[in-house]
Order: C-alpha cells, then structure tokens, then sequence
C-alpha cells in the first residue's frame, strides 16, 4: 500500500546563523494515515521504503559592501530531531544573488513511528529567511 504526505509552508521563517533550526509547515496539502505531526514532522505508521522530498526557497540575503566572503547554506533530512539525531540526505551549497532553490529528493528504508523533519543551516552573519517550503513523504509500506 502507498501512503503519501505532504507539508507545505509560504509564510516567511526566520533562521538564525549556525544553528540547525527545524522548518514548520502551515498546512498539510495532503495526510495519509495522519501521518503529519505538528506541521514540522512526518512519522510514517508502518515500516517501509520511503521517498522523501523537499523544496525550499532562501530569500535574498544583503551582504554588506566589500565582505566578500562565501556563505554556506545547507538542508538535510532529519531522523527523530527531538530525541537520538539522525540526519541523512544533506545538501549545502554557496548562496548566489537573489533567491535560492534548493529541491533534493532522498530514498531509505525508514521504521514506523520514527519521525522525520528538515533541517535548515547557514553562515550569513545575520538571520536569513526560508519564505517557502515544501516537505513530502511517500512510502510503499511492508
């Protein structure tokens, strides 16, 4: 049986720098087996191979005139954030004028009842801003 879950955020979410934060969801698109919890996690009701995806949006960040220096933004999936850490399917890139995508899909095997969220991370010397996110899970469950 497939299941699938999808979170969706388009309101502004202020990241502070060096510090991984949690990304929160306004709505859930759609919710299989109430799979979304809190609008930040997904916890999958059986064990099974899963599909998840994410697509987030950094606005565009100011730079003060002559820091030239490279700022690092990353993402990554992250297994039960608020008890044993597990992060998988991480991604970081430099930031480039403007507005940045980042849209990364990652395949596990996952366990029922174990929670998973997205993570966001920069460098930027001030806060930076997640104005749009989208986070799905679709699992074939055993």
């Amino acid at each position: 049986m497939a299941t699938q879950c999808k979170l969706y955020r388009d309101t502004p979410q202020t990241v502070p720098p060096n510090t991984w934060t949690l990304l929160t969801f306004d709505t859930a698109l759609r919710n299989d087996l109430s799979m979304q919890q809190d609008l930040t996690l997904i916890v999958p009701s059986c064990d099974g191979d899963f599909i998840w995806g994410r697509n987030i949006r950094w606005e565009s960040i100011t730079v003060p005139a002559g820091d030239v220096r490279v700022r690092q933004f990353m993402a990554r999936f992250i297994r039960d954030p608020h008890g044993i850490r597990d992060d998988t399917g991480a991604e970081d890139q430099a930031d480039t004028p403007g507005r940045d995508w980042d849209t990364n899909v990652w395949l596990f095997r996952g366990d029922a009842g174990q929670p998973v969220g997205v993570e966001v991370w920069h460098d930027h010397h001030i806060d930076a801003v997640v104005g749009h996110a989208q986070f799905s899970a679709t699992t074939w469950d055993y």
